[in-house]
C-alpha cells in the first residue's frame, strides 16, 4: 500500500515538474505572409515563420546605405519583442546574414475584423506592413 502511494505521488510530482518546464504556447506562432509597402508605393512580399519568440523572415530586407549587393531571397533570423492581444512586434536581423543588409523593426496591431489572422503596422526602414496568417 505504501509503495503504491509513493509511486502515485512520485508520478504526480514528475508530471507537474514536466508541465512546468514545457514551453509556453505563444499566440502568434505559425506561418505568416508579410507585405511591405514603401513610401513610393512599391510592394515586397516575404514569409514569416514564428515559434516561441523566434523565427525566420524569408524574403527581402532593405540594404544599408551605400552597401553593394542585394538582400533579397534570403532567410533572416527574427526575435519577437511583443506577442499578445494588443500587438505583435519583432526585429528582423539582416546584419546577422550580411553587413550590407539592414535590420527591420516591425510593430503591428490586430485588425478588428480578423484579430487572430491579420495585423497592420509599420516597418522601419520600409513603410507600412500587413501580416496575414497562412
Amino acid at each position: 500500500m505504501r509503495l503504491h502511494l509513493f509511486v502515485t505521488l512520485a508520478g504526480a510530482l514528475f508530471a507537474t515538474t514536466a508541465f512546468a518546464q514545457a514551453e509556453p504556447d505563444v499566440m502568434r506562432d505559425g506561418a505568416w505572409t508579410a507585405t511591405v509597402t514603401s513610401a513610393d508605393g512599391r510592394r515586397q512580399v516575404a514569409r514569416l515563420e514564428l515559434r516561441q519568440f523566434t523565427g525566420t523572415w524569408h524574403g527581402p530586407v532593405a540594404k544599408v546605405a551605400g552597401a553593394k549587393g542585394g538582400c533579397t531571397a534570403r532567410r533572416f533570423p527574427v526575435t519577437v519583442q511583443q506577442s499578445n492581444a494588443s500587438g505583435l512586434a519583432f526585429t528582423v536581423f539582416g546584419d546577422q546574414v550580411s553587413p550590407a543588409c539592414a535590420n527591420l523593426t516591425v510593430e503591428t496591431t490586430p485588425v478588428r475584423e480578423a484579430p487572430d489572422r491579420r495585423f497592420e503596422g509599420t516597418v522601419d526602414p520600409g513603410g507600412r506592413i500587413t501580416l496575414v496568417r497562412r
